[in-house]
């Protein structure tokens, strides 16, 4: 193996926990931004609409995250995301564990979100609006050149 592919290949293997670092980041941060009472509501209610509530700046967010990060779909199992939230979230992971239809809760809000970046991933014009570079960063940009 030459020392290009030997650098490849650790590349590769680097971004891997990167990847579904930024994966886990997103969903524990979107479940944080959630008052415990609206968790239990949402709970009771069955409501697995979490998407729903997303504002168009968080949309745009997750559909560069999906277009970046896709290939850890398979990644957001309910024994994967409760973990996380077990280490980043207890008193939130109780809270779902406790509920007696907690768990099944959770995993209809994975297939949601799963389902909604699948459609993502799979749509063949990526957003207008995405972006990494800011605003101002990006028509100064334009200007100077």
């Amino acid at each position: 193996m030459n020392p290009t592919d030997k650098l490849k290949r650790f590349v590769s293997g680097a971004l891997l926990p990167a990847g579904l670092e930024i994966v886990r980041g997103y969903v524990v941060r979107r479940v944080r931004e959630v008052s415990p009472d609206d968790l239990i509501d949402a709970i009771e209610r069955g409501d697995i609409d979490l998407l729903g509530k997303l504002s168009d700046r968080d949309r745009r967010v997750l559909e560069l995250a999906v277009r970046r990060f896709g290939r850890y779909l398979d990644k957001l199992t309910v024994k994967n995301v409760f973990s996380w939230l077990l280490e980043d979230l207890p008193f939130y992971a109780g809270i779902i564990y406790g509920h007696p239809r907690g768990l099944k809760w959770l995993e209809g809000v994975l297939s949601q979100l799963r389902s909604h970046a699948q459609t993502l991933v799979e749509s063949e014009t990526p957003s207008q609006s995405l972006t990494l570079v800011p605003a101002q960063s990006q028509s100064e940009t334009q200007t100077q050149s």
